[in-house]
């Protein structure tokens, strides 16, 4: 799945105006102009790179900007401002970071996201998520795949649209 795809099918579930899109961007330190953001919403070639249009580090960038615009910044005990969170350090981080942060941003639970999958026919066991929203660390950790971020995404369509 590319990079964009995920930013695109977005921008479609929670209908966002390319406006406010910007302004996401924006909220995760990447600024944009609105050829920029046309560009990386474009629909990509099949054969493309999965970042070709969108970088992993610019993906999460977009994703820490959508837990700001919902939830506000993180701040540490002090009251300054925390830093911002990059945790997909390879490919296979992205999905699973990308699901973190939407439940982060949204304030959805476990089962919330279960409704999801169940919504597009996509069978997840409580366990399996748990597994996935796990440090990269952890003996237990599943590397959530391009199949379970599509799910998931067909599924709050459905759910939110």
């Amino acid at each position: 799945m590319h990079n964009n795809d995920i930013v695109r099918r977005l921008q479609y579930i929670f209908n966002i105006s390319s406006k406010d899109m910007l302004a996401i961007f924006k909220l995760g330190d990447l600024d944009l102009t609105k050829a920029e953001f046309l560009a990386i919403i474009a629909k990509p070639a099949p054969e493309s790179a999965r970042d070709a249009q969108l970088s992993r580090h610019d993906l999460e960038k977009f994703m820490n900007g959508l837990i700001v615009s919902q939830r506000g910044h993180k701040k540490n005990e002090d009251g300054s401002l925390a830093p911002q969170d990059y945790s997909m350090q390879r490919d296979n981080d992205i999905n699973n970071v990308v699901i973190k942060k939407i439940k982060i941003a949204m304030s959805y639970t476990t089962e919330d996201l279960l409704a999801f999958w169940q919504a597009a026919d996509f069978k997840v066991t409580k366990g399996e998520v748990g597994a996935m929203l796990r440090r990269k660390s952890h003996p237990k950790y599943l590397v959530a795949g391009d199949q379970f971020m599509r799910k998931l995404l067909m599924g709050m369509a459905e759910n939110l649209r």
